[in-house]
């Protein structure tokens, strides 16, 4: 699984740098890590504003090309024998190539030590890609020994010559001190320039750095800037964080036309917690001129369709649109295996606190009291950032044609038109 995971991660991101894959015929391998991609960078920017301490970022960011490879490849795989022998010749692109088929077992027999010795021999030649894949095989031990520092310094000569994701992979050792010293400054300064280069992950993760103030000043509004652009480029949780944003009143406007908008788009993929996030919106919104919760049910029913194991927050959510369509006896129900389905969660995952996990108990729990006593839950207004200011460049307004909704009175404090 792991060799499968890195041959797929290392290709799709090889296809932005120039390499000749659209000869070698990474159509199939895109399209299995578009899904791949989606499912696994959900858990960057939920719809809770939280965020995990710990997540392989190089793995969010090169998974998260898939999107882009769909429309620019080819189904037209090189047969192996000819891809080994343009390898033999010293082709870089062919010898990466071959590298990753042997690492993930694609049309030849899987061997990670030969795999290893192929992208060698092209990182020998200062193939970028194959360079920074050779990081990823020190980093991870996938036919070599593991080396974290050696891994550090294969993605610095690859970084050093521009190649985002090593770059993104350099940030991503300094930030967790993998092979050199943590700095979360010096992880910041290499995540920026990844992040200028348009490369969507790093910007949506230089934008979570602004916001949270990890390792840069924070700066809410110029993390939203970061978040748009991210989202512009195709990045589904950098859409459905710049939603939120937009959700909260925080670093944006509070707006909750935008909001939408942003969760409507995010929700047309393949990520089913981007389609919870949109349900969720859709059953609880403090404005009720965006409730609907029989299409708030469908969302939420295709989201858990499509999840392998049940999540509490897609339960939760479940929950709450069935109760907004007025289904109060299935709400409870739900509701409760919601519960359930939390008493497990806290028990594996060991980045709650205490803290976390008696204030998310108490709140599944005055949920399930409200539908018992027949009534949908709706979310506070939310007490969102002074002084903040439209984002220019964010036209999902006009791009999603989304109708004006009926003005509303908005509660004292909140001196702004909401719709």
């Amino acid at each position: 699984m792991l060799g499968n995971l890195l041959a797929w991660r290392m290709r799709i991101f090889a296809r932005r740098s120039n390499c000749d894959s659209r000869a070698m015929g990474l159509a199939s391998a895109a399209r299995r890590m578009h899904a791949v991609a989606d499912l696994m960078v959900h858990s960057i920017f939920p719809l809770m504003n939280t965020f995990p301490r710990v997540i392989l970022a190089m793995v969010i960011f090169s998974l998260s090309m898939a999107f882009d490879m769909r429309a620019q490849v080819r189904d037209e795989p090189v047969n192996p024998a000819i891809l080994e022998q343009m390898a033999e010749r010293g082709n870089p692109d062919a010898q990466f190539e071959l590298g990753i088929r042997l690492l993930g077992g694609e049309g030849l027999e899987k061997d990670e030590k030969k795999a290893a010795e192929w992208l060698q021999k092209g990182a020998a030649q200062q193939h970028l890609p194959s360079m920074n894949a050779l990081g990823t095989l020190y980093e991870t031990g996938a036919g070599l020994a593991k080396d974290e520092k050696k891994a550090y310094e294969w993605y610095l000569r690859a970084a050093e010559y521009g190649y985002p994701l090593a770059q993104q992979n350099v940030s991503e050792c300094f930030e967790r001190g993998r092979g050199v010293a943590q700095d979360s400054k010096e992880a910041s300064k290499w995540l920026a320039r990844a992040a200028h280069q348009d490369f969507a992950p790093a910007q949506a993760l230089y934008g979570w750095k602004l916001e949270t103030g990890t390792g840069i000043e924070k700066d809410t509004k110029e993390a939203a800037n970061w978040y748009l652009k991210s989202a512009q480029g195709g990045l589904v949780r950098a859409m459905t964080r710049l939603a939120y944003m937009y959700y909260i009143g925080k670093g944006v406007p509070l707006d909750y036309r935008r909001a939408e908008a942003w969760y409507r788009r995010a929700a047309r993929s393949d990520d089913p917690m981007a389609r919870n996030d949109l349900a969720w919106f859709l059953s609880v919104c403090p404005d009720d001129n965006f409730h609907d919760g029989d299409s708030a049910v469908d969302f939420a029913r295709s989201s858990l369709a499509d999840l392998k194991e049940e999540d509490y927050q897609v339960i939760d959510t479940l929950a709450a649109a069935l109760a907004r369509s007025g289904n109060y006896g299935e709400a409870v129900q739900t509701q409760t295996k919601a519960i359930l389905a939390f008493e497990k969660e806290k028990t594996s995952n060991k980045e709650m606190s205490p803290e976390d996990v008696a204030k998310l108990e108490q709140e599944l729990s005055e949920r399930l009291k409200t539908y018992r006593g027949q009534q949908p839950f709706t979310e506070e207004e939310p007490k969102f950032e002074a002084g903040t200011k439209p984002l220019m460049d964010d036209r999902i307004l006009e791009e999603e044609h989304m109708p004006r909704r009926k003005k509303r009175n908005v509660s004292p404090g909140n001196d702004i038109e909401i719709s």
